[in-house]
């Protein structure tokens, strides 16, 4: 008999499923209900996925059979430490992200109230959809339905943002028939879509050129999803035409869940046996290195943040990738601590990035709402008339360069930790390499976020405007508090929930 946490996780994906046809029904009456219907819906997901995630913390991984048919039949949720503390991040920017919405989307979509909360809803279903699944299938499922949900969102504007989102539909499309293509060669060699089935039937069959042809399209299709350089041509234009709280969503979380998913497949069904950890050291330097010369350059500030996103997914994908090509060197015996630190950083780096950057993306909404612009040389003293989201966005920006004690420095000093250890245990120029690289854009980056800190706060040239209204503020208030606290406060519970579910992805948990 499963306890009544056991059901949560299957619970957090209906109510919210529930709740979006809801948000369209009651719509049709009152349309003011409907960002409440959401709030509410959202806190009730968060509540249960901080129990889900105390309990697997405390007693283990959850397993559960939707309808009581037994995997590989049916389909199994599966829930353990990393994907709860996914959950936890994915539900609580939704609900910062939600509460922002219900006084921006009136600025940014007038009259599409209903439609967006009801699209934002189903968005959140598919991100807490693919990460509790156990069943790779069903995971294809749920990254349609948050992405559908996005294409939608990001061209709602119309206009420009059209294009943008037919730009992110097309991408979207082909990453997704890539991972679809991948999933239907692994079936065909071994019948099964239950994602530890699949870890138990492949080994033998590494050698197989349809499981290689599988390994190579499921890592194409996400990393589109993922956003990983030279496959992510369609952020730089879908970020600056979606509403605020959707950019903020698509860049602190969604990319994120993409990588979630990424690490899921590769590291529990094809344990370093194709060498991929250079392959995802090399994306993810080249990633960070092309997208910090970009976004330097960059005078729309929503465009800026979004290469800035590109560059931070190279940094998860760079602690990523130091842990599989150190697990790569010594496979053998207990996991090498250099492993477990930097895949643990980049795991805190999903928390760190998705606060920080759901917290500049909504403060530069809150901006554009007051004069109507996103040009970085027309927003010189905004401080003076927008302090909460001036002083809110520059705690972000201070974060997202890793100033300490923020939140931010904490995700970036165990990853270039975790490459020192490693140089002195495996040496080798690739490590040494990999430091120097990333030390190099941490900071060339501090270069153009002080550039925007200091427009905000020092220079002179913004039109006289008021501050954006409560819930808006409020929300960005909450991201910067979060900054402080999770780095002054909290940085060793975190560090601590981050390492476990490190261990549990590299297979030592």
């Amino acid at each position: 008999m499963l306890s009544l946490v056991e059901h949560l996780p299957a619970l957090i994906v209906v109510i919210s499923m529930l709740s979006a046809f809801s948000i369209l029904l009651v719509g049709w009456r009152n349309k003011n209900a409907c960002p409440f219907i959401s709030i509410v819906t959202i806190i009730i997901q968060l509540v249960m996925a901080i129990f889900v995630l105390n309990y697997v913390l405390t007693n283990g991984t959850i397993y559960y059979w939707l309808g009581g048919w037994s995997p590989p039949w049916g389909i199994e949720y599966v829930v353990d430490a990393l994907n709860a503390y996914i959950l936890v991040i994915i539900l609580f920017l939704g609900l910062l992200c939600a509460i922002h919405s219900k006084s921006s989307v009136e600025h940014e979509l007038p009259g599409k109230k209903v439609s967006f909360f009801t699209l934002y809803q189903l968005f959140i279903t598919g991100l807490c959809g693919v990460t509790v699944t156990g069943d790779i299938f069903n995971m294809y499922v749920f990254i349609e339905i948050l992405s559908l949900s996005a294409y939608a969102l990001v061209g709602s504007k119309g206009g420009t943002s059209l294009r943008a989102g037919f730009t992110y539909l097309v991408m979207g499309a082909i990453g997704a028939c890539f991972f679809l293509i991948g999933i239907g060669f692994l079936y065909s060699v071994t019948g099964s879509l239950n994602i530890h089935d699949l870890s138990l039937l492949l080994p033998p069959l590494y050698g197989s050129k349809a499981v290689q042809a599988a390994f190579i399209f499921i890592t194409v299709g996400l990393g589109i999803k993922m956003a990983i350089y030279p496959l992510h041509t369609w952020l730089p234009d879908a970020h600056p035409a979606a509403p605020s709280p959707i950019s903020a969503m698509l860049s602190g979380i969604m990319i994120m869940v993409g990588f979630y998913a990424l690490i899921r497949v590769l590291f529990t069904l094809f344990p370093f046996y194709y060498n991929y950890g250079l392959i995802l050291l090399i994306l993810g330097l080249l990633s960070m290195t092309v997208a910090n010369l970009f976004a330097y350059f960059q005078m729309d500030i929503k465009r800026l943040f979004a290469y800035s996103s590109i560059v931070n997914v190279g940094i998860i994908t760079t602690g990523a990738g130091v842990a599989a090509y150190i697990l790569s060197i010594e496979p053998a015996g207990a996991i090498p601590e250099a492993a477990s630190l930097a895949m643990a950083g980049a795991l805190l780096h999903i928390l760190s990035h998705g606060i920080g950057k759901a917290l500049v993306f909504l403060g530069s909404g809150n901006i554009h709402a007051a004069i109507h612009t996103r040009d970085l040389a027309k927003m010189g003293g905004i401080a003076r008339d927008m302090p909460y989201t001036s002083y809110s966005m520059s705690v972000g920006l201070l974060s997202l360069l890793g100033m300490p004690p923020l939140i931010g420095f904490w995700s970036k000093f165990l990853i270039l930790m975790a490459v020192a250890m490693a140089i002195q245990s495996i040496g080798g120029v690739v490590m040494i390499m990999t430091f120097i690289i990333i030390l190099f854009n941490v900071i060339y980056a501090a270069t153009y976020y002080l550039k925007v800190a200091k427009v905000l706060m020092v220079e002179r040239g913004a039109a006289r405007t008021h501050e954006a209204p409560f819930s808006m503020v409020f929300s960005v208030v909450a991201f910067a508090l979060a900054c402080l606290i999770g780095g002054l406060l909290l940085p060793i519970p975190l560090i601590r929930v981050a390492t476990r579910a490190s261990q549990i992805i590299l297979g030592g948990g």
